[in-house]
């Protein structure tokens, strides 16, 4: 429960309600409303209070239900009021709704924001904001099982949704993009990359944000972190890769845990940009470690410590530097 305390706002404390940075708090009947909370100002007594910035509604001071969170934004409208809602038409007949933001420049590079797994395109809002600064038009996208894309019954870590990321760089150059760059965040990296194996020029350049590199090694870590036994992520990874247990999971096939290690059996093409924190519990950042030695034309920038995905929060400044910067360098052969 928290609770309003004249200019801040009192939270249970954890490592997450405790971290440097700005955060995002949802709250209200169905957690609509969002209230911006800035830096810590005291803990005690299992208590974090932390500055109150700004909120859509007045936050109460009797105890309220709320969820933490890394959006910083609450809507598309605090990037560009003249925001649109599109429809990206997918190959299997179906559509996937998307965030358009047009750059004033009509040659511009268009950004496509890929978000991870369990979270929502409010996320990329982050990365939306470095393009914005970089001239760029942006193009926030779903993709089937994600958020509020088109449903599906489980994640198969990009092996079949790449095509959806596909068919959105389709949607951009067919709407004049004279270059396409993709930011993709956590599990979204899978997505990047796998289209990126079918085919190395799909587009220019490339931004992952906490990237998902090695399931197999991030299900070990799953596994550690909830302190079972360790043989149980052998035995989950089999299950998931074999015909019959991804039948009774609901997966479209199994998952190929080999495929799914971006650090070997295939190589980056085109420049790439890596931002990650060595705080990521999720994530081990040796795993990214190992994706940038493994690869060439790969970048990898260390932001301060901060918990998965919330580099942007904790380490805003570098954050927010370095992607406007990757966002605005040309590739080697563009003509702009």
């Amino acid at each position: 429960m928290a609770r309003r305390i004249g200019e801040t706002v009192e939270l249970p404390q954890s490592a997450l309600t405790s971290a440097a940075g700005t955060y995002g708090l949802w709250f209200g009947d169905s957690f609509e409303h969002h209230a911006l909370i800035g830096a810590v100002e005291r803990t005690g007594e299992q208590r974090v209070i932390r500055r109150l910035l700004s909120a859509t509604v007045s936050v109460p001071t009797e105890p309220f239900e709320a969820q933490w969170t890394g959006h910083v934004m609450h809507s598309p409208s605090e990037i560009d009021a003249k925001w649109e809602d599109v429809t990206v038409p997918l190959r299997d007949g179906t559509a996937a709704p998307a965030w358009l933001f047009r750059s004033a420049d009509s040659g511009a590079a268009w950004v496509i924001h890929v978000q991870g797994i369990r979270t929502s395109r409010l996320v990329t809002l982050r990365s939306v904001e470095a393009a914005e600064r970089a001239g760029h038009t942006s193009l926030v996208i779903t993709y089937r099982g994600a958020g509020d894309g088109p449903a599906t019954a489980v994640s198969s870590l990009g092996q079949h949704e790449w095509s959806d990321l596909a068919d959105a760089v389709e949607f951009a150059r067919s709407h004049g993009a004279p270059e396409v760059y993709v930011v993709a965040w956590s599990m979204g990296a899978g997505i990047a990359l796998e289209l990126l194996r079918r085919d190395p020029k799909a587009f220019e350049r490339l931004a992952l944000v906490a990237p998902a590199t090695n399931w197999r090694r991030i299900v070990r870590r799953g596994v550690d972190r909830a302190g079972m036994p360790g043989f149980v992520a052998p035995i989950v990874t089999w299950a998931l890769g074999s015909a019959v247990g991804s039948r009774v999971i609901g997966m479209p096939a199994p998952l190929d845990f080999d495929r799914l290690d971006w650090s070997n059996g295939f190589s980056v093409e085109i420049p790439t940009l890596v931002l990650h924190s060595k705080g990521d519990e999720e994530i081990p950042f040796e795993l990214t470690e190992e994706f940038a030695v493994a690869h060439p034309n790969v970048t990898l920038v260390e932001t301060k410590s901060a918990p998965h995905g919330w580099e942007a929060n904790v380490d805003p400044e570098l954050f927010q530097s370095t992607l406007t910067s990757w966002l605005s360098a040309r590739s080697p052969h563009s003509h702009q």
